[in-house]
């Protein structure tokens, strides 16, 4: 028997950078689901467990940070990285004050996600 594929929570409104990152994913067993906002991530964390969730900084309706603390409501310990296109120093301390993992710089390097992959057990 296999081991079930892990769950990735993407969520960025912009459809390139969606894209891109769900193209990366694409050489790992997991499976990935996409959200456009905040409100359509908290609607999918509410009906789906997630390894690891990838939130983009910032959203129409929210930001990474807020949707993550809404986030763990759901899912407590919910292993997370902030993506931004601002310095991932800027982020960093206001991230990791609320429990995220790891702020990754856009454009996203491949051994970084292939590293928080490892950290959240989806490879």
């Amino acid at each position: 028997m296999t081991q079930a594929q892990a769950n990735i929570l993407i969520v960025e409104d912009d459809f390139i950078s969606r894209e891109v990152l769900k193209a990366m994913l694409t050489c790992y067993e997991v499976t990935v689901h996409c959200a456009e906002n905040a409100h359509q991530a908290i609607t999918m964390a509410a009906q789906q467990q997630f390894a690891l969730a990838l939130l983009d900084h910032e959203l129409p309706d929210s930001t990474g940070i807020a949707l993550y603390q809404q986030l763990t409501t759901y899912q407590p310990g919910l292993v997370a990285a902030l993506v931004s296109s601002h310095p991932a120093e800027q982020l960093a301390h206001a991230a990791t004050a609320v429990g995220i993992t790891k702020v990754l710089s856009k454009p996203l390097d491949p051994q970084q996600l292939a590293d928080l992959l490892g950290v959240a057990g989806c490879i």
